[in-house]
């Protein structure tokens, strides 16, 4: 493995005219997000409608407690969901919402943005807070809350999409955080440690992906967070962070059997830098379909073990995480 540092992300998403950043894969976030160049009028079948999608994406995983929390705009509606798992008492509680034009027409999807939804009694936010986030859920049987610390510049990747202007992700791993939960009656304060996906761009209109999001140790103790995608952003957003280092990672490779997603997978890089095999616990679910929309969605949580080969040689690995399917229509 190659301790090679990526290059600084551009300071905007466009280089004039409406022209895209170059893409690839960058260390640090890009600061002036403004689609404006590209989403057309304000109606409802302008491009920030029907093609615009942004989301945030927050997971935090403790030995007993595995939490997955996302918000979207999805232009012409606004999903959301969380999860808690816990392991002790093999027990999934979840909610979720879909809220038609759940996003006004001006918001303007960024990490320092105020994200909140409603859909009924439960209620979504995830706001800036100091160096961090705080991230919110509240619903009858439970309540939530992660307490994000900033830890590093994290991972931009930009990259094109056909047909349409570009997609963009910035993403963090193994950010320290503070995690509350009021659960059937029961309060829980733990440290843990977790992950962050902030996602703004216009994805192809037939959209498949394979994703991994890991959170570990080295066996001689180094925290490690894996980012891995494939069949989606030519790969440029494969990184890990090992220690204080941000370090590139090759295509990855998941080989898992898809009507099986409860079995084992593996997934490695193609230049065998890393290695490991993941073995769900269980898993969140959904299969959406509204209009022009559709969404078929399975995010497997679980355990990890395997390897990775550093300059120091080849180092055992093990952690928590979740690994994605997502076909979606959009």
């Amino acid at each position: 493995m190659t301790d090679s540092r990526l290059p600084a992300a551009p300071p905007a998403l466009h280089a004039g005219s409406g022209r895209v950043a170059d893409y690839g894969r960058y260390e640090g976030r890009v600061f002036d997000l403004s689609t404006a160049a590209w989403d057309g009028s304000r109606g409802a079948f302008s491009p920030r409608r029907l093609q615009r999608k942004g989301w945030m994406y927050f997971g935090a995983f403790t030995p007993r407690y595995m939490v997955g929390y996302a918000v979207a705009d999805a232009g012409l509606m606004a999903t959301a969901f969380v999860y808690v798992y816990d392991r002790q008492a093999k027990k999934l509680t979840e909610h979720k919402a879909t809220v038609p034009f759940g996003f006004a027409t001006d918001f303007a999807p960024s990490p320092d943005a105020d994200w909140q939804l409603r859909g009924g009694k439960r209620h979504w936010h995830a706001r800036p807070a100091g160096s961090g986030w705080d991230v919110r859920f509240e619903a009858p049987g439970l309540k939530l809350q992660m307490e994000f610390r900033d830890a590093g510049p994290g991972m931009t990747a930009i990259a094109s999409s056909p047909g349409r202007p570009f997609h963009h992700t910035w993403k963090l791993c193994a950010l320290p955080l503070r995690l509350a939960l009021e659960i059937d009656g029961q309060r829980i304060e733990q440290d843990a440690t977790g992950t962050l996906d902030f996602t703004l761009g216009y994805p192809p209109r037939h959209t498949d992906w394979n994703w991994a999001s890991l959170d570990g140790v080295t066996e001689d103790g180094q925290r490690i967070g894996v980012n891995l995608v494939a069949h989606f952003m030519n790969g440029h957003e494969n990184a890990m962070w090992l220690g204080d280092r941000l370090l590139p990672l090759a295509q990855a490779v998941f080989q898992y059997d898809p009507a099986q997603l409860l079995q084992p997978w593996r997934v490695h890089t193609a230049d065998g830098v890393l290695d490991v095999q993941f073995v769900p616990e269980g898993e969140r679910r959904e299969d959406i379909s509204v209009g022009l929309l559709a969404s078929r969605f399975t995010q497997p949580f679980g355990r990890f073990t395997g390897t990775l080969k550093t300059t120091d040689g080849v180092k055992k690995v093990e952690g928590f995480g979740v690994v994605e399917q997502h076909h979606a229509k959009w």
